[in-house]
């Protein structure tokens, strides 16, 4: 009997000391963080006397470009009053430009891109609370170019009055720049040579939300793609009225039902007047939501180097590829347990490399091997990052910018792992 019990008691602390050494290090890969030792942050903000102040450091873009450095962009938050462009090598964070102090009431940069040959092109916005506000005096986000060798700002002028500018995509072929509109979201075309714009109407009808006290419009395209011959694509949702049976209207009642349908890719060839579908349906994980009227779209977009793009959905955080030749969708399925693919970009490995998340919680990195098309999910950085963009530097770190009001620059190394 007592052989027995020394026999349990053994088996016991031989329980108690595996936990010990395994049990700690299987809890951190059930939080999920990333390795110690392969990340590091670098702070944006200046302090109360410098160029980017609290609050004014939140970021909505990293644009890597040709001269080693990574620029950046972004917007105010929390009474904050300017946003700003701002550069990094990964080591340190270089302020460029107020970008406020030269389009003032412009409070958000939401979007960078690259023009090539040393130009960014950016769209500015302002607060949802001045949208939300009847007879605001804001006047509409602006489209600007920014030199980086001379670090100027060209004002382009405002897009549509008394609106933000949501994405924006370049047709440098033809030297045309398209942006939506936020929150009427509106497809316009900007040309760059005579600046002529052209709007192509509603592409979304926005959906108003108020959610804890703070209102958004969702819904509205949150990135334009765009093939070598011209056309641009983005998601949306369509909408059916369907008659309801006589039988069943009710005295005062609506004789129609609406009918959603989500996650349907568009498109506007280049000399077209109107967009068409495509025929495309992004993923959807079918049970939980049955077919998300707003919330089931693109969150981000790159170039596949074999050709169509990679995609990262809003809802469930599928990726997935499209091809815009055959409007075929592949899906690679979802990266990881939470939703929103917010980001992507490809590292010196070759590998995609994609930032996911929502909005107001942990940001996740995960990693896709285009050649083996396996995932990997390398962990969340920290229990209050909450992070936006994603971008690679000359030396091959992957850096995330945070959209908090005090923000960092997060530096992962996977060479450190």
């Amino acid at each position: 009997m007592r052989k027995k019990m020394i026999k349990m008691q053994s088996k016991f602390i031989l329980i108690i000391i595996l936990f010990l050494l395994y049990g700690s290090g299987s809890f951190a890969q059930r939080l999920g963080k990333v390795e110690t030792g392969s990340i590091s942050k670098i702070l944006i903000s200046n302090g109360p006397k410098g160029p980017i102040q609290g609050g004014e450091s939140a970021v909505t873009k990293l644009i890597s470009m040709p001269d080693e450095w990574v620029y950046g962009s972004t917007k105010a938050t929390w009474g904050g009053s300017n946003c700003h462009l701002f550069r990094t090598n990964g080591d340190v964070v270089e302020h460029l430009l107020n970008v406020t102090s030269e389009l003032p009431g412009q409070t958000s940069i939401d979007d960078l891109i690259s023009g090539g040959e040393g130009i960014l092109f950016g769209g500015t916005s302002t607060y949802d609370e001045i949208f939300d506000t009847e007879n605001n005096n804001y006047q509409g986000g602006h489209l600007f170019s920014f030199n980086i060798r001379g670090k100027k700002i060209k004002d382009l002028g405002i897009i549509q009055e008394g609106q933000g500018i949501r994405c924006t995509v370049l047709d440098k072929e033809r030297g045309i720049i398209y942006c939506v509109t936020y929150p009427a979201g509106h497809l316009f075309s900007y040309h760059l040579n005579t600046g002529l714009k052209k709007d192509y109407g509603e592409v979304m009808k926005p959906m108003r939300v108020k959610d804890m006290g703070r209102v958004s419009w969702r819904g509205v395209p949150k990135v334009l793609l765009i093939d070598d011959s011209g056309t641009v694509y983005y998601s949306t949702y369509i909408t059916d009225e369907i008659p309801i049976l006589p039988q069943e209207i009710m005295a005062g009642g609506r004789t129609t039902y609406s009918l959603y349908g989500g996650g349907r890719i568009f498109r506007l060839a280049y000399g077209d007047e109107k967009p068409v579908f495509t025929g495309a349906v992004i993923p959807t994980q079918k049970g939980m939501d049955t077919d998300p009227l707003y919330e089931n779209g693109i969150a981000s977009a790159i170039r596949a180097y074999d050709g169509g793009f990679w995609c990262g959905t809003i809802n469930d955080g599928f990726l997935f590829k499209f091809h815009p030749s055959t409007s075929t969708i592949i899906n690679k399925g979802k990266a990881f347990q939470y939703w929103n693919l917010k980001s992507l970009c490809y590292g010196r490995d070759g590998k995609l490399y994609m930032l996911g998340g929502r909005d107001e919680d942990n940001s996740w990195l995960l990693s896709y091997d285009t050649m083996k098309g396996s995932i990997e999910c390398l962990g969340w950085l920290d229990n209050t990052s909450q992070c936006s963009v994603i971008a690679v530097d000359s030396k091959g770190r992957i850096l995330m910018g945070e959209n908090l009001r005090h923000s960092f620059i997060w530096v992962y190394d996977f060479s450190q792992r």
